[in-house]
Parts: C-alpha cells; structure tokens; sequence
C-alpha cells in the first residue's frame, strides 16, 4: 500500500489504457480511484510472487479504505459512501478495452471492471475488498508493454474526458514524433466518453454522437485542463477528407519544467531508478540523495530494507516512505565502508531502525546484505544467476513463459524468480548455510 504523497507510478498495460464504456457509467473520480485500485493490485502481486506465492484468479486484494480514495484527493466527508459508489459504478460498468495503437499485444477485449467488491470494518477501520477478472489480473500482474502513469499527475484532473486523454497522451510524451496513433472521430468519442451511447428506440443501434459537439463541449475542455494541470502538454490534429474532418490524433510534448528539472545534476542508472519505481518513490528524492553523496551501493541496501520492511504485514503501514529511508540510509551507512568483499562468509549486522530487531531474524537480514550484493554484481554478472534459477524453477515445475521470458530479456529484478536467484547466489558465494548464525553453524 502506499500514502496520497509517495508519488506512485502505475505501470498500466497498454491494453488497458483505453476504457470504453458499454454498460453503465463511470464518472472521473471512479476512474481515478480505479487506476489507484489497479496499481495496489500490481504491487500485492509482485510481494505475493517475491514470496514464491501464486495469485489466482479468485484471490480478495484489499487496502484501506483512505489509501484508495486518499491519491485522487475526495473529500472524506462520507468516506464510506464515496467508495461505495465507485465501487458499484466499477462491478457494473463494462467496457471494451482496446490498445491507443496496433502494435500493443492484446487490441481488444470486453469485460466489467471487478468481478467482486466489499468494505469490511476491522479493528475501526474501514477496508475495501475486491477480485479483478481473470483477463484483466494477468495483464495487470505482470504487464509486457506499459505506459508508466504518475497517479499524483492523474489527480489533478477533474473532468472524465481529461482523464481518459491524459492516460492515451501520456504514453506518447517519450516519443520522438510526439504524435498519438490516428483514429476516426468515432473512436475518439467512445474512448473519451463516461457512458455507453444511448440506443435509438427506432433502429435499436447506438446513437451516434456528432464530433463537433463533442469536441467544442468536452474535447476542447479536456485539452486545456490537461495543459493547465499535468506534466504533458497536447494539441489536437484533425485530418480532412475533402473538406470533411474524418480522423483525429494529438501532438503531445514534455512540459520544459520537467525535462530540465535536474538536468546537469547527478544521474542514477536504470537499474536503482527500476528499484525506486518500484517501490513507489519520486525519483528526484532519489537523485537529491545521490546530489548529497549517498552512493548508489548504499541507496540499492537502503533499498531492500524499505522493501523488506513494506513486506511486514503484521506491522503499522509506513507513513513516509522516503523518511523511513533516509533513517535506513543514515544507520547504512556506519558499516557499509568495512563491508567485506563476497569471498569472505562474515556477516556484518548494522544498527538497524527501531523495529526492524523485532521483525527481522538472523536470515532475513543475511538475505537483504546478500541481495545488495547480488545488486552490485550488474546485469552482465546476474545473468549466470538468473539462468540458475530459472533451471531450478523449470525442475520443480514452476517455471512459466513469462520466467524465461524475464530471463532472455534481461527483467529479473522482482518476483519469484528474483527470489531464487538470491538464494542461489548466496549457496554459491557462502555455502548452503549462508543464512545460519555462526553459534547456530557450530551446534550443526
């Protein structure tokens, strides 16, 4: 789970980032909330797969009630209420989902948004409930072409039309043409409108919606919420056929503010910023520590005790993340000067924030010591791991396409298959009793 200020980014599949309502209605905030829902799946997910546990399709994903609301900025007059309407407009709208572009996998599906929801009062609390469809979890889980969006960014945006562009546009802000794919005028109108198109009692077929009222009522609106508010700016290009307008599509652009906030400052490498992203925490935090010499050895432990620390479920949730790294960090950094090279099995225990003695035991803190290292290694030297774990994963039956996948492609740095490649180096640079105390090993 994460708080409204720790600045979450979603990877959202791009098959899913067009929403075209069929059944029912689904206002701006529900959308909103909804990508919010989305994102804390994505990341219960990936905790349950680092643990070696697989999802099924039936499997009750949960948060707290605020955490859900709290990102898109509703008003908590009637908590319960607000949820509970954009939890219905979700189990009852269906949608088509289709792709901003040809080339995006899966191009078209139809399903409702959740196949169950509930909120439950616990200890005072109120928690919200939900299972996604079989179809839209698997995209969800583990996404093979996403478009990263800044819920922070999503936010801002009042009007549902705003939204539902922002999530097409901000795909394209990357691009060097900066152009979004070109569709018809119809397509335009179903992927940026609330509601299915009303049915014409005569024919019995959907009403078609004029462009030019829509665009001057909802288009133009949209496109100067979004340039006032977000981090894109957009412009929309009609294309004529004769002296009729028959397709559209939108330029899009990073706002300069953005592109040169930290220009010419210290830069991270992909793999600690893949880490951070991860983990739900702005990038610019993490460049400023880099600014003020923490070092990125130092910032990939700080890392994995934030990460090991999210993972306790029987504790309070962190209030800031960047706060709990940053005490991480100052203890870290105490010991990790003398911390000796792979070759030599000592085991070095940091003075660690007030409740990790409590939580963590002798092999959960050698596990975090050895997966910084296992970080350190680069891609080049993690690849002899990953191909390990992979074999050891195919033996016990448990290795899928998308494993082997990661492993050809170079993407093994969550879930199961990360887990194995830990321990599998910690067997080879320590011995099959790398996570048993030296009083413990001599009692062996």
């Amino acid at each position: 789970m994460y708080k409204a200020n720790s600045s979450p980014t979603f990877r959202k599949p791009n098959s899913a980032l067009v929403m075209m309502p069929k059944v029912g209605k689904l206002t701006a905030i529900s959308r909103k909330i909804f990508n919010v829902l989305l994102h804390t799946t994505q990341r219960q997910v990936q905790a349950l797969n680092h643990e070696g546990k697989i999802v099924e399709a039936t499997h009750y994903f949960s948060a707290r009630l605020d955490e859900l609301v709290d990102p898109v900025e509703v008003g908590h007059s009637n908590l319960t209420s607000s949820a509970k309407k954009s939890l219905l407009e979700m189990r009852r709208t269906e949608v088509d989902w289709e792709a901003p572009d040809a080339n995006s996998g899966v191009i078209w599906s139809n399903m409702s948004l959740l196949s169950e929801a509930k909120i439950v009062k616990t200890g005072g609390i109120l928690y919200a409930y939900w299972a996604l469809p079989p179809g839209l979890l698997g995209v969800i889980a583990d996404p093979q072409r996403f478009t990263p969006i800044d819920i922070a960014q999503l936010s801002q945006l009042k009007t549902y039309t705003a939204v539902a562009l922002y999530e097409i546009c901000v795909r394209y802000k990357n691009n060097p043409t900066g152009l979004t794919s070109e569709n018809d005028l119809e397509w335009w109108v179903d992927a940026l409108t609330q509601s299915a198109p009303k049915i014409d009692p005569k024919t019995k077929k959907p009403k078609l919606r004029l462009w030019s009222k829509f665009k001057s009522e909802q288009v133009s609106v949209a496109i100067q919420e979004i340039n006032s508010k977000s981090d894109i700016g957009i412009e929309l290009i009609e294309k004529k056929t004769g002296k009729a307008v028959t397709s559209a599509q939108f330029k899009v652009w990073r706002k300069s503010v953005e592109s040169g906030a930290i220009t010419g400052g210290p830069r991270m490498s992909p793999e600690l910023a893949l880490i951070a992203t991860a983990l739900g925490l702005p990038l610019g935090d993490i460049t400023s520590l880099i600014k003020f010499g923490q070092s990125e050895s130092v910032l990939k432990i700080g890392l994995a005790k934030l990460e090991a620390r999210i993972g306790r479920d029987d504790l309070a949730p962190v209030d800031s993340r960047m706060a709990y790294l940053r005490t991480v960090l100052a203890e870290t950094n105490g010991f990790v000067a003398t911390m000796p090279s792979p070759s030599v099995a000592v085991s070095l225990m940091p003075k660690a924030p007030a409740d990790l003695p409590k939580i963590l035991s002798y092999q959960e803190h050698r596990r975090l010591e050895i997966k910084a290292e296992l970080l350190n290694v680069g891609k080049v030297g993690q690849k002899k791991y990953a191909e390990l774990a992979l074999e050891y994963l195919q033996k016990a039956g448990i290795a899928t396409t998308t494993i082997s996948r990661k492993v050809q492609s170079g993407d093994w740095m969550t879930g199961v298959l990360f887990s194995k490649m830990i321990e599998v180096y910690a067997v080879e640079q320590y011995g099959v009793n790398w996570g048993v105390a030296f009083d413990a090993q001599e009692q062996l």
